[in-house]
């Protein structure tokens, strides 16, 4: 799983996560997939380990384009403008805008449902591990 090092990820924002770390963006630094264990590194030089279950990646550019296209009449203007700039970024070559694409999806649930996925499912893994999520709404900044 060489290509996913340097990968952005976000821990799920409702995780029960005793780094603390929850919603917060970091660089995948190293992978273990028979472990399942996803070790991410955060500004500062934090690090913490984590399961594919437990992290959201961005799909691929031309899959969010494709669902923002496709599902135009259910989006509202916004979240379909936020979409197609995300797809841009996501196929740039500057990690940076790979990191905003990830940061930009995260504006609602909509824009999340159609620009991200679980690392489990981009990896075809099968977690019997659950990850413990705390039952409370999503806040924005």
């Amino acid at each position: 799983m060489e290509q996913l090092l340097g990968t952005y990820a976000q821990v799920h924002p409702l995780l029960n996560d005793p780094a603390g770390k929850q919603g917060q963006i970091g660089m995948i630094t190293d992978i273990d997939i028979e472990g399942d264990n996803v070790y991410i590194s955060f500004e500062k030089g934090q690090q913490a380990l984590y399961s594919s279950n437990a992290l959201f990646v961005l799909k691929k550019s031309d899959e969010i384009s494709t669902n923002a296209i496709s599902n135009l009449q259910k989006l509202s203007k916004e979240d379909f403008k936020t979409l197609l700039e995300i797809s841009l970024k996501a196929q740039s070559i500057l990690p940076i805008n790979h990191k905003t694409a990830l940061e930009m999806s995260t504006t609602n649930n909509a824009v999340r449902a159609h620009s991200q996925n679980l690392l489990q499912d981009k990896l075809g893994l099968v977690n019997n591990n659950q990850v413990e999520v705390e039952q409370r709404p999503i806040h924005r900044r």
